[in-house]
């Protein structure tokens, strides 16, 4: 009973912390609970007159109809080639940023050089997507600018798929640095510093303090991380993506991901129909959503058997 009391007490003091909680979950509600009705469109007919839930039951057509089209494979193999090159690349370039401006002795230059990698999270992923089209552009671009002047032939980018992948990982990877380091730079500035102190006092330099201890301290921040982007492998950024393809069927084979084409099935420029057809991009969405519980579960419980602690749930 006294517990009781002391637990209510703890609610009415923090009561303010509580209302600052309610916008986050109202909107959490409004855009992540309240359109999951929606999903019933996969196993529907949707049509304008009937709606959500006067449309007809098809079962599982739509699945089967995405299943059987050759489409699957292509979305489904680019969006993970892109996420899962994107989640190694960025991981390591993130970690290896953190710990060269962790390294410099100046905190004046150390929040420089932070602020110029930290930049580029301000800006959009359309203008960031625009900025390398720029960039590699078969006439004016500053790359094949570069190779001309250096007596080389300049590169055909958008006639040559193989190039994209990689480019659009460095894009992402590069728009996202600065996040990434300053969540490790936190990390590495909370390791107790008598640590370093005995270390040095043992005749430890600098890259053995950092493989033999600033790294290991790191191991559960960069576990959590990559746990956390592989819950969302499925996802991809339309915008980034989209601001890419544009037109260009010759990058479509490699770029087009489960995001661009939903967009284009419901437009009915694309897709397996070729018509406007709502209850095909729920079954395709809801494809997607699937594969990524599947894939955050089968990684958590991985890691579970590596170090439990080190687990999400």
């Amino acid at each position: 009973m006294r517990l009781a009391k002391i637990k209510n007490l703890e609610l009415i003091k923090n009561w303010k912390y509580y209302v600052l909680v309610l916008p986050v979950l109202g909107i959490f509600f409004l855009f992540a609970y309240l359109p999951l009705p929606g999903i019933m469109l996969a196993f529907k007919k949707y049509t304008i007159t009937g709606g959500i839930f006067g449309s007809k039951w098809i079962g599982l057509d739509n699945f089967r109809l995405f299943f059987k089209s050759a489409d699957i494979w292509r979305v489904t193999r680019n969006i993970l080639l892109i996420n899962f090159g994107s989640i190694t690349f960025s991981t390591v370039l993130n970690v290896t940023c953190a710990l060269m401006i962790n390294q410099i002795f100046s905190r004046k230059m150390q929040k420089i050089y932070q602020n110029i990698l930290f930049l580029p999270t301000f800006l959009s992923a359309l203008l960031v997507a625009k900025f390398f089209n720029m960039m590699l552009d078969d006439n004016v671009g500053m790359i094949n600018s570069f190779l001309n002047n250096i007596g080389f032939q300049p590169v055909l980018w958008y006639q040559n798929s193989i190039f994209w992948i990689p480019i659009v990982i460095i894009a992402k990877c590069w728009k996202g640095l600065g996040y990434g380091i300053v969540i490790y730079l936190a990390s590495i500035s909370a390791i107790d510093e008598q640590i370093y102190e005995a270390a040095r006092i043992d005749g430890a330099g600098r890259t053995k303090q950092v493989f033999k201890i600033t790294l290991p301290m790191l191991q559960p921040i960069i576990i959590l991380q990559v746990l956390l982007a592989i819950g969302g492998v499925f996802n991809g950024d339309f915008l980034f993506i989209f601001a890419f393809v544009g037109d260009n069927y010759v990058l479509k084979e490699t770029l087009d991901i489960v995001e661009t084409y939903i967009f284009r099935t419901l437009l009915g420029s694309g897709g397996v129909t070729g018509t406007m057809n709502y209850g095909m991009t729920a079954a395709i969405g809801l494809y997607q959503s699937f594969l990524g519980l599947v894939v955050l579960f089968i990684s958590n419980t991985l890691v579970k058997r590596f170090n439990k602690d080190y687990a999400l749930f």
